[in-house]
């Protein structure tokens, strides 16, 4: 591939990569996610990056056959990968539909139209690199017939129009879809007074049936169609609704849906109000709670990425030799761990010697600096290790990053790159934890001015966000126990303004969203993760996993409205008094 040939680390959209692409940079992920190769329903849900695309692409016929080495007919399922753009299928002029009952019955048709086109291509592609037989032929041509009918019952009539081969039937989808579309703005002139005199397509009358006989043809997979609905989010409300009732029907003898979303799913309801729930209706997979919790299970996944990326463009080089630690700083780390082992007996903490060393040698390394503006005295972050866990989870979040530091190192010397300088490293993380803490909250709330029920939201979330932060970092420079804490859990009741920017944050990233066994061991509290794409901004030490600190709802607030109070507060009280004490005001009464 010419790209990573340029650049190892480029990112690319899996849309526009040929199968043989695509199989040389994937890496297997079915064994993190095993349902979603498994017939039934499935939501996979993950932050933009986390490879939900690359895994639908991978699933698409083109690269299973390929990778597989078998003919179509062989595969166990027919992968359908639809990508739902923000321009795709969400029409505003949905909204104008006065009758609530046309606008569910036009969004069904809308959906059902843009799958079945995605349908057909995607047979048509799978079956024109195969060789055509007679009795396939026929099978096809028997096929368009009763998708002709159908159409026709649904009130298509065009007896004019050939339809021959599959490529015959895409165009009039393209019509069918185009006409929707001019109604729908026609009715923003009229009031929703036009009546709409067009093909109407069900998901039970049409969709399901084309679904089935596609698949009592020979020459198709021996399974269910597996119609891969990406980026779901962009879908409205009312076709959200549209999409969890197909769910609810459990059709998945002929159609199994696999849906993605980034984590801003509008809605579980169906049309008729109803909930699907999992295990019964769908299995669930989150991508963020994964790989945010199970640190090993990511890194090895990211480390077969890299060496694959590093292979194809010809660098000899393991991950860990390509994106080299400090020598200097792991070196001094290694003394003080040294230390704390042989005073171990005195002092230790822990049960063994290798824990307290484990856990207490970065952050003492961390304390001891005596400022981040001197000369040497900056903590570098830098190595495959702490690239990953910076990435926190997100697998582009890793590449992005490491294309910069390529880049950077590229116009450092001349000839091939062998390895990025850990100064090299240390900067581009730096600058990105910055941009992450200061570029992209200017966007969001220039964003946000447009939204007014957003107002306040998005600085809200920035004060908390930097709170949170510079708690973990008195933390981690503390001498309590637990000292590499990267989460919050939540010892109270949380009231729906807190919930609010909470739920922001998950959104945009800034946090990752778990649960965890409450303070008096009764069941269950919301846990939120900070991303580690802000620890060089905080000075924290990002391989950190276990620790997480119990807040109140008040003390969310506080830091919600009082960023710097809340801080200084901790310094004066000290955490756990702070934390009780906070009277965090109704956002009212700013």
């Amino acid at each position: 591939m010419d790209s990573l040939k340029q650049n190892p680390f480029s990112v690319q959209t899996p849309e526009g990569m040929s199968a043989s692409e695509t199989i040389e940079l994937f890496v297997d992920l079915f064994s993190d996610y095993p349902n979603v190769e498994k017939s039934g329903h499935t939501f996979l849900h993950g932050p933009r990056g986390s490879g939900k695309s690359m895994l639908f692409r991978f699933m698409a016929p083109d690269c299973q056959t390929l990778s597989r080495k078998v003919h179509l007919s062989a595969l166990p399922y027919l992968g359908v990968y639809a990508s739902i753009k923000a321009t795709d299928l969400n029409l505003s002029e949905f909204a104008r539909l006065k009758d609530k009952f046309a606008e569910l019955i036009l969004a069904e048709h809308a959906m059902v139209v843009f799958f079945g086109a995605k349908t057909l291509l995607a047979v048509s592609q799978a079956i024109s690199v195969e060789s055509a037989t007679e009795e396939r032929n026929k099978e096809i041509l028997s096929f368009c017939s009763s998708i002709r009918k159908r159409l026709k019952q649904a009130g298509w009539h065009n007896d004019n129009v050939r339809i021959d081969s599959l490529d015959d039937l895409i165009p009039i989808f393209d019509e069918l879809y185009s006409n929707t579309v001019s109604y729908l703005r026609a009715v923003a002139f009229t009031g929703n007074s036009l009546p709409y005199s067009g093909v109407l397509l069900g998901f039970h009358d049409f969709l399901l049936p084309l679904f089935s006989d596609l698949m009592d043809l020979r020459c198709m997979p021996n399974g269910p169609v597996f119609l891969m609905v990406d980026d779901a989010d962009n879908l409205s409300e009312k076709q959200t609704e549209v999409l969890n009732t197909w769910v609810s029907s459990r059709s998945t003898k002929s159609v199994c849906l696999k849906i993605a979303s980034q984590m801003t799913y509008k809605t579980f309801r169906t049309v008729n109000g109803g909930r699907i729930e999992a295990p019964h209706d769908f299995s669930e997979v989150n991508i963020g709670s994964i790989y945010t919790s199970t640190k090993d299970r990511y890194q090895n996944w990211v480390h077969e990425i890299v060496a694959k990326r590093l292979s194809l463009a010809n660098i000899a080089a393991s991950p860990e030799e390509f994106f080299p630690e400090e020598h200097e700083q792991e070196k001094a780390i290694n003394a003080i761990a040294q230390d704390i082992k042989k005073t171990w007996p005195e002092l230790g903490k822990g049960y063994r010697p290798n824990d307290d060393a484990y856990r207490y040698a970065r952050p003492e390394y961390i304390k001891g600096l005596k400022g981040t503006t001197k000369q040497g005295s900056t903590y570098r972050y830098a190595g495959f290790n702490q690239i990953v866990h910076i990435s926190s989870g997100v697998i582009r979040h890793f590449l992005e990053a490491a294309s910069l530091m390529y880049g950077e190192q590229k116009k450092r010397l001349e000839g091939q790159v062998v390895c990025i300088e850990p100064l090299v490293q240390h900067q581009v993380l730096k600058d990105l934890a910055n941009s992450f803490m200061m570029d992209d909250f200017d966007r969001m709330a220039q964003d946000e001015q447009s939204d007014s029920s957003a107002i306040g939201k998005v600085q809200r979330l920035k004060n908390l966000v930097s709170a949170v932060g510079g708690m973990f970092h008195k933390i981690l420079v503390s001498d309590m126990a637990e000292r590499r804490v990267f989460s919050f859990a939540l010892s109270d009741a949380v009231d729906n303004d807190v919930k609010n920017v909470l739920d922001l944050g998950v959104q945009y990233g800034y946090f990752y969203e778990s649960t965890i066994g409450n303070k008096e061991s009764t069941g269950r509290t919301r846990l939120y993760v900070l991303s580690r794409r802000v620890a060089p901004f905080f000075l924290l030490d990002p391989t950190g996993f276990s620790g997480y600190k119990f807040v109140t709802n008040s003390f969310l607030r506080e830091a919600m409205l009082r960023p710097k109070t809340t801080l200084s507060r901790i310094d004066s009280q000290g955490l756990d008094a702070a934390i009780q004490s906070s009277q965090g005001d109704l956002f009212g009464q700013e």
